[in-house]
């Protein structure tokens, strides 16, 4: 179970900083630029409350379309439960069900990424 446990923590955790960069990335080209912490050590006592600003504050972002803002949006709203349920999850050396939730937070806070990314894709050809 334990080697099992760790192999899955590590992988979730690299889903996390992956998403989250890419997060940080894109942030860093909206309209009015927003810079995320750099993930140095993967310290959820500062980023978290970073991307719980980025919340608060996407929807004012000029010259951007709701779409995108929404996307950006549900994304870190995704990110951040997940990372959140990620801490509890490691506190508590989660079950099956739990790993399973984190996994879907994740691919859903990447996916609203990705097609944020898509949509600036298409736009740009335009």
């Amino acid at each position: 179970m334990s080697d099992e446990f760790e192999r899955a923590n590590l992988a979730l955790a690299r889903a996390l900083i992956e998403v989250y960069e890419t997060l940080r990335l894109i942030c860093l080209y909206l309209p009015i630029p927003v810079r995320l912490p750099r993930v140095v050590e993967y310290d959820l006592n500062e980023i978290v409350p970073a991307v719980e600003r980025l919340i608060e504050i996407i929807g004012d972002q000029p010259n951007m379309g709701e779409e995108d803002q929404s996307l950006i949006w549900g994304s870190a709203i995704n990110w951040t439960a997940a990372a959140k349920l990620y801490s509890r999850y490691i506190e508590i050396r989660g079950n099956f069900v739990s790993r399973l939730e984190l996994e879907v937070l994740i691919e859903t806070a990447g996916r609203g990424l990705l097609d944020y990314l898509d949509n600036e894709e298409d736009t740009s050809k335009e």
